[in-house]
């Protein structure tokens, strides 16, 4: 499959160029400012330092901008993106090939607990490509693909690996995590950016606040709020207090009023429990401070 010839538009982030199609709002989005302030972000170089990525997966990878940040900032990561709708494919290759970017595997299919049969269908909004989901809304158009699940993509990462997971699937996150179940009990070094939305969690048949007790239950889960901080140098810096068991209600209904008509959203970074991250090393104490005028009188008598 070939790019169109025409409806094309790209943006340039950066020294990253993304080819979009140009009547996709998902397309157009990365003229917003959250595409410059993710390029410019201090959670790469940090997870680099602490963590040094050696397999890299995106879950929802849309036209492949976030897979090109993981090559750019995981240069020698095997990168493996997922993505289910089957004309962004080409979108994506071509981005990674403009870019001079390597693409190790790429999945026409969404995340999920296995079927019988390996498929599934999936619901395709052909206005806004970053708000497609599995479960249909009415009126989009319907695609039959192919299931993959974590346990499988990363069945031969050997422990001592460290492994970067961003999951963006539009409230099908539930079963992502469960796919991947496996993997995360038993390795001990990943780190997931996580995209977490009430109202889409609901429009895939998840319970928001079941979810979220699921994960504190087995992870340690922190709010990510946006923007890093100009000079963070360690993760802890960026990812602040966890969250703890017990808030599930109050933070959902936090969420959701962070948009319009309970619509609002959050990331969550999620690792394994006993991830320690670094912390910028204590500054020594300064010395007291002795007044100008007991200086003065000092010197004067010595």
């Amino acid at each position: 499959m070939s790019l169109p010839e025409t409806d094309r538009a790209h943006v340039q982030i950066g020294d990253l160029v993304v080819h979009f199609k140009a009547s996709d709002t998902g397309g157009t989005h990365y003229y917003g400012r959250s595409h410059f302030e993710e390029y410019r972000s201090a959670l790469y170089p940090c997870l680099q330092a602490e963590l040094a990525p050696a397999v890299c997966l995106d879950v929802g990878a849309n036209y492949g901008y976030t897979g090109l940040l993981m090559h750019r900032a995981f240069p020698q990561a095997r990168l493996i993106l997922v993505e289910p709708i089957p004309w962004l494919e080409p979108f994506v290759r071509h981005n990674f090939a403009v870019n001079g970017a390597r693409l190790d595997a790429f999945h026409s299919a969404i995340v999920s607990v296995v079927p019988e049969g390996g498929r599934s269908s999936f619901g395709v909004n052909t206005k806004a490509t970053q708000d497609s989901r599995v479960v249909a809304k009415p009126g989009w158009d319907v695609v039959e693909t192919d299931v993959v699940a974590i346990d499988d993509l990363l069945a031969d990462v050997p422990p001592d690996q460290g492994v970067y997971i961003k999951i963006d699937t539009q409230g099908w996150e539930k079963s992502v995590f469960a796919s991947g179940a496996a993997f995360l009990a038993r390795h001990p070094r990943w780190f997931i950016k996580t995209e977490f939305a009430p109202a889409w969690l609901e429009s895939q048949g998840t319970d928001p606040a079941a979810l979220l007790g699921d994960l504190l239950n087995r992870y340690a889960v922190f709010e990510h709020l946006g923007r890093t901080r100009w000079r963070a140098e360690t993760l802890a810096e960026i990812m602040g207090r966890p969250l703890e068991p017990g808030c599930e209600a109050d933070f959902v209904h936090y969420v959701r009023n962070l948009g319009r008509n309970d619509t609002g959203w959050v990331d969550l970074f999620v690792v394994p429990k006993a991830f320690q991250p670094a912390r910028r090393p204590s500054a020594p104490p300064e010395a007291p401070r002795v007044p100008l005028l007991s200086r003065l009188a000092a010197a004067w008598r010595g």
